[in-house]
């Protein structure tokens, strides 16, 4: 996964925020694809739009290859399943280990912390073993164990940057629904433009987890944190954590970000 997915990264155009000119939005429709923007940033989709900015044929290729959806029934088959089940329980256990560790992090002297760092540092993960029986976690979130021990190891520094940049401390994050809500939002956006569903169908099947999301999360920055902690549990790689980080910083530092004009609530 490694190579392939460094070179991956490496291909999209996100070292920026996307913005369309073209299109006026319903208050409803902006808050949906503001909800969708953790996901635009990362792919290098417009944050501000229904229309993603990307050629039809490339998104064609992109949802049937990653989603498997190529028609209004396989749209709405996936939908359903984000809407009703999704990722967010199967990986709520290892958020919660991975919390445990940052918890075990935070609670040791900061000297002591220092030194185990640098020369142990698989001892705040001994602190923590009470809540890291790889096993149990492998087989309720789906990923290997040695893919579950790559991504604990390196928790510590994405969770500090949770806690610097978006002022996000894991206690805060109790769900993981923003992860299947955003790509909800992102697939209707698609489903949209390739022709899957009518414009006036895109805030029907984009909000149906918004009630959730609006009870899960205090604001946009907690949305991010949520989606970042489940998109790292889904595929962790150190580039992967970089791009994720850095996209979702943009969101919270450009003036222009729709997280800047949208109201959370």
């Amino acid at each position: 996964m490694g190579i392939r997915d460094t070179l991956g990264h490496a291909l999209l155009d996100n070292e920026k925020l996307h913005f369309s000119s073209a299109e006026t939005l319903a208050a409803e429709e902006q808050w949906l694809v503001t909800l969708s923007a953790p996901l635009s940033a990362f792919n290098g989709d417009y944050v501000n739009a229904v229309a993603t900015g990307k050629d039809d044929d490339a998104l064609r290729e992109g949802i049937t290859e990653v989603w498997n959806v190529h028609d209004r029934d396989s749209f709405e088959q996936t939908a359903h399943w984000l809407a009703q089940e999704g990722q967010r329980s199967t990986y709520l256990s290892t958020w919660r280990a991975i919390a445990a560790i940052d918890e075990a992090t935070q609670s040791t002297p900061a000297v002591l912390r220092l030194v185990m760092d640098a020369w142990f540092p698989a001892f705040f993960q001994i602190k923590a073993r009470k809540s890291l029986d790889y096993r149990a976690l492998a087989a309720e979130s789906g990923r290997t164990v040695t893919d579950l021990t790559q991504l604990t190891a390196g928790s510590q520094s994405w969770v500090n940057d949770l806690r610097k940049h978006f002022k996000v401390s894991p206690p805060q994050i109790t769900n993981l629904v923003a992860w299947d809500a955003v790509r909800l939002a992102s697939l209707s956006r698609w489903a949209v433009q390739l022709g899957f569903i009518e414009r006036a169908e895109f805030a029907v099947f984009a909000g149906a987890l918004n009630a959730q999301v609006r009870q899960a999360y205090a604001d946009w920055s907690q949305v991010s944190a949520a989606y970042i902690a489940a998109g790292l549990i889904w595929r962790y790689s150190d580039a992967r954590e970089e791009h994720l980080l850095r996209t979702n910083r943009m969101l919270l530092n450009d003036a222009r970000s729709p997280y800047r004009s949208v109201p959370f609530r």
